[in-house]
């Protein structure tokens, strides 16, 4: 069912205070507008890159800034467009993936999150378990922040229990003897990992 209201331009202006919000109409139909410009530079960077398997740092540059922080990058990992490009060639060294299938996004400010199932084939080794040739659906929440229509920074949280459970693995807690201070897990790829076009170039 769809509800048209008339409203004069002072009415019009006078809408959002009538219902308790703060803001004037226009600002709030820019808001939406800007909310919705920074779910497309989402949306551009998962079929610009993700989908379209293609993490050159020339490509990379066209959806990342060039000050691109990844918060969920681990110890050891390459800093900036560098590091993106390799995890991304770690990533399909382990895996064919397919599309992601976002489940649910929202927007607020300059920060867009996506509640999404990454669909892929275990095809090689990773985390020290051989190719399982399984088709995995793996979930995963990720933040980002939008600048100049580009995302700046990155915030990801993935189900690896999940991930463990789809490669018919156990994934356990051992204590340590020495618990210490908190600490993140070591990257579980190393210089061997081949990066970009060495994949695809040994994949045809």
């Amino acid at each position: 069912m769809k509800i048209t209201i008339d409203l004069s331009p002072e009415e019009a202006d006078a809408f959002p205070e009538l219902m308790g919000l703060d803001k004037k109409l226009g600002d709030l139909v820019q808001e939406a507008l800007t909310l919705d410009k920074n779910k497309e530079a989402l949306f551009r960077f998962q079929q610009g890159v993700f989908n379209a398997q293609d993490w050159s740092i020339e490509n990379l540059s066209k959806y990342l800034t060039p000050d691109f922080i990844d918060h969920a990058a681990m110890p050891g990992d390459l800093p900036g467009l560098e590091g993106v490009q390799s995890r991304f060639s770690a990533w399909s060294y382990a895996f064919q993936a397919e599309p992601e299938e976002n489940v649910e996004i929202v927007a607020q400010g300059d920060l867009v999150a996506v509640c999404y199932n990454l669909h892929a084939k275990h095809t090689g080794e990773y985390m020290g378990i051989p190719a399982t040739n399984r088709d995995m659906v793996i979930p995963g929440i990720e933040f980002v922040r939008i600048r100049d229509d580009k995302i700046s920074e990155h915030w990801g949280i993935y189900d690896f229990m999940s991930t463990a459970e789809e490669l018919g693995a156990d994934m356990i807690f051992v204590p340590r003897p020495e618990p210490g201070l908190p600490r993140r897990p070591e990257i579980p790829w190393g210089a061997e990992i081949p990066r970009g076009d060495e994949i695809s170039e040994g994949r045809d």
